[in-house]
């Protein structure tokens, strides 16, 4: 059997449905390199063990048990079984084109180490997509997704930060923000180096992925965009989301407790705005700059 060069991680927790068209995304890749697909069962009570076993007739996956401890732990224990040189973080309601595998690749080759992330954009009807017949929506469940059939497709704060200041459209205050979690890449050894998503942040929802972002760039790896590997978040509702954000960014801040750190709560939550956290990052580094 050949070595994967390139391995997906995808942690899971109890979403079946959705985790079913993002493997069905998978099989239509189109990437010349040996991949692999690792599954990580972060305790799933529902049928994702079906789905699993389903996908594996035809795609190269395996399962492998997750801790039960957050995302953080679910990516780590994921990225320690992988056999791949690349690894791709992806989250279980993304929805990928058939290019995505190898422009995420492409990203990598002969590029000084770092993370690439592929633009995701929100699809708010996805309850409506996922009540449709499975059938309807294959062979190619991302082209779907995008097709209008479900309402459009929108951008959040973070994402339109993030892209912005790739293009030179906003300043590049944060370039560590591109280590969005749902759809990023990144060579074996630089998550090795690293330490890995930090498991404090528990099961509580929000920034372990940012805040790896920030480490890795803070030691000198590049980030960029795959804009080749667009995804589509099929967008659900989380009762106490912004709670669960605010406890998790009080530990980023208290981490790293630098402007760029310090100004999040202008970008990320529901009324964030990307040119307002521009302008508060700068705002507080002319501040800290003062005598």
């Amino acid at each position: 059997m050949t070595r994967p060069t390139v391995s997906v991680v995808i942690p899971t927790r109890d979403k079946a449905d959705s985790l079913r068209l993002v493997l069905a995304c998978l099989a239509r890749q189109e990437c010349p390199e040996p991949h692999e697909i690792v599954v990580v069962d972060d305790g799933c009570t529902d049928g994702t063990a079906d789905v699993v076993a389903a996908a594996a007739a035809h795609l190269p996956l395996r399962t492998v048990p997750g801790p039960r401890a957050g995302r953080a732990a679910a990516r780590n224990a994921g990225a320690a079984a992988a056999r791949g040189g690349l690894l791709i973080f992806l989250d279980d309601d993304i929805l990928l084109p058939p290019s995505a595998l190898a422009a995420h690749v492409a990203e990598h080759t002969g590029r000084t180490p770092g993370c690439a992330h592929g633009p995701v954009r929100e699809l708010p009807a996805a309850r409506r997509l996922l009540a449709t017949e499975r059938d309807e929506l294959l062979p190619d469940p991302h082209a779907a997704a995008t097709s209008g059939r479900f309402g459009r497709t929108v951008t959040n704060a973070l994402e339109t930060l993030v892209t912005g200041m790739a293009t030179g459209e906003l300043e590049p205050v944060a370039p560590w923000l591109t280590c969005i979690g749902a759809n990023t890449s990144m060579p074996y050894g630089l998550w090795e180096r690293s330490g890995g998503y930090d498991e404090t942040f528990g099961t509580t929802w929000g920034c372990e992925d940012l805040e790896l972002g920030l480490r890795l760039w803070s030691s000198g790896a590049g980030m960029r965009l795959a804009p080749a590997a667009p995804g589509v978040h099929l967008t659900h509702e989380r009762a106490d989301r912004w709670e669960q954000h605010t406890v998790n960014l009080t530990r980023f801040t208290e981490k790293h407790p630098v402007p760029a750190v310090r100004a999040l709560p202008e970008l990320l939550g529901p009324s964030g705005s990307s040119r307002r956290y521009v302008t508060a990052v700068r705002t507080l580094e002319e501040s800290a700059a003062r005598p």
